[in-house]
């Protein structure tokens, strides 16, 4: 495995796992919004599925320009994306973590004020905002309002996300100690299973706000330009 990794001096607070694959159309865009966050304390866990395109240059570059970036190279494709997932979150060492993808961008406040929500409620598992779907081939945008789980009960919590299920909640702010990557499953539709996990860990608090852009440019076959989940 290929890596460059320069320590920070002090443990972030938020740690963003970065799971790429041919990702050098859109990763410059991605990894200025993250670095252009309002919220400084961070690191990127970029891990390239061993791309063949320019993605390694890229990232290697943004190593050398700041040090909060930190790029794997796995020397063999995982196969199944999941796996990758698993990667970077078993590489975090910030208290709360999430998962950023290659093609999506974000409010330059987004991190700061999920912070702010988990901060403020220890109860609370995951924080997240409403968030648009975006063709990155064209000007449409799907807005995406997401259902807070904020009952006592953690049956109704789950019931909730049963109803509203949001594959994007995968993208939100958690605490890292509360899963580990083997709670990540298997499976293609692991991000809807992420999101009902999350429900039985806690509270699931939403910002009223579109601050997540999630980009679609046809390689993400679980979305269609009508917002429906397929």
């Amino acid at each position: 495995m290929n890596y460059m990794n320069k320590r920070l001096e002090t443990l972030p607070k938020v740690s963003i796992g970065l799971p790429v694959y041919n990702g050098e159309e859109y990763l410059r865009k991605t990894l200025d919004c993250l670095l252009e966050q309002t919220f400084l304390d961070i690191e990127i866990i970029v891990s390239d599925d061993n791309s063949s395109d320019q993605t390694k240059d890229i990232c290697l570059e943004y190593c050398e320009q700041d040090n909060r970036v930190r790029y794997f190279k796995q020397d063999k494709n995982f196969g199944m994306p999941v796996k990758n997932f698993r990667f970077v979150l078993d590489n975090a060492v910030g208290e709360y973590f999430m998962f950023a993808s290659h093609d999506d961008s974000w409010d330059e406040r987004y991190i700061e004020e999920l912070v702010s929500v988990l901060d403020n409620d220890s109860n609370c598992s995951l924080a997240f905002s409403n968030y648009k779907i975006k063709n990155l081939k064209g000007v449409e945008e799907i807005l995406i309002d997401v259902s807070s789980s904020v009952s006592e009960s953690k049956y109704i919590r789950y019931m909730t996300r049963l109803i509203d299920s949001q594959p994007a909640l995968i993208f939100g702010l958690f605490r890292r100690e509360i899963i580990n990557s083997k709670d990540i499953i298997l499976a293609d539709m692991f991000t809807l299973h992420f999101g009902n996990l999350m429900s039985l860990k806690g509270k699931i608090k939403i910002v009223d706000k579109y601050m997540m852009a999630w980009g679609v440019n046809g390689s993400r076959d679980s979305y269609s330009m009508t917002g429906k989940i397929i």
